[in-house]
């Protein structure tokens, strides 16, 4: 009888695995794409790692892959420091008798992806293939204009070695050449594509350059605030909408699986813009979560949502 586990062994610990990761600030559009891309066709036996913000997963919901090839992070949003969790859950897959082809990780739209890149450059097994950045077109300027994110948002933009354009068709010609050259600024290396378009999937092979961290000067998190809070069944569309509305100021995001004017739904909030998606009935109350910035706006906004309670 022959053995062969020592060699299996020693190829299976040898297999480098390739790591996509997509970025783009909250709201970007993120889950869309990679699900797009999923649907499209990835390497056999990808493993698909989804990181959110809150206590319950939205994204991973919504992205329709097969079970036992998506992995979900739910208690950390990766800002303000690595990840301990995404730490663990590296060093785990590394140790799989059965590793995965590849990895991409959709990461949480106020992480930095260059520091997640970081990590995963000194991870065993791991090998950064490449940073794609998911930019609304729509939001941008406001956002980079904005003390509070512009900074993040520019790190975003900046660590990326493809940009995907998202929301882009309202702009006129002028805007649209205005933010094309504030990206260029920001990232002239950068591939640029739009989201959706036959030459943007973030799952192929990377440029063939040497791939950097830009790093800028000074990195500022903001003080973010995260809330989970559960809702009554009697609510109403309406009455959600303008409340987060009236409090957009100290609100970044929010999201959760919400009863609402007697149907279920996914919402989502991001920018101003609202959208409620009909799903299957859960079990359990209504839950919205969120992510905003510390401050009398946001306490305002906690207070007005327990008081719908």
């Amino acid at each position: 009888m022959i053995n062969c586990t020592s060699e299996s062994k020693s190829n299976i610990e040898s297999a480098v695995i390739p790591v996509t990761l997509i970025a783009g600030y909250l709201g970007a559009g993120k889950t869309t794409l990679l699900n797009a891309y999923l649907r499209g066709g990835v390497t056999p036996g990808t493993l698909v790692l989804v990181n959110d913000f809150g206590t319950i997963n939205v994204d991973a919901e919504l992205i329709d892959y097969a079970g036992e090839h998506l992995l979900k992070l739910s208690s950390g949003c990766l800002c303000c420091s690595l990840s301990d969790e995404l730490g663990m859950q590296l060093s785990r897959i590394g140790r799989w008798p059965e590793p995965p082809a590849a990895l991409i990780i959709e990461t949480s739209g106020v992480a930095r992806p260059n520091r997640i890149a970081d990590m995963i450059r000194v991870a065993r097994r791991f090998s950064l293939d490449r940073i794609v950045t998911l930019v609304d077109l729509t939001s941008l300027a406001h956002r980079l204009d904005d003390s509070r994110i512009g900074e993040l948002v520019a790190n975003q933009i900046a660590s990326a070695d493809k940009l995907s354009l998202n929301r882009g068709g309202c702009l006129d010609i002028v805007e649209r050449e205005s933010l094309m050259r504030r990206l260029q600024l920001l990232n002239p290396t950068a591939s640029v594509s739009y989201a959706g378009s036959s030459t943007g999937s973030p799952v192929g092979p990377a440029p063939a350059r040497p791939m950097t961290l830009r790093r800028a000067g000074g990195e500022y998190d903001p003080d973010w605030q995260r809330f989970a809070i559960n809702l009554p069944a009697s609510l109403t569309r309406h009455t959600l909408e303008s409340l987060l509305a009236e409090h957009v100021e100290g609100l970044a995001r929010a999201k959760g699986f919400i009863q609402a004017d007697g149907r279920h739904y996914i919402f989502q909030w991001s920018g101003g813009r609202a959208e409620w998606t009909p799903t299957a009935s859960r079990l359990g109350t209504s839950q919205l979560v969120g992510i905003g910035f510390a401050g009398e706006p946001f306490e305002s906004l906690i207070t007005a949502l327990k008081a719908l309670v």
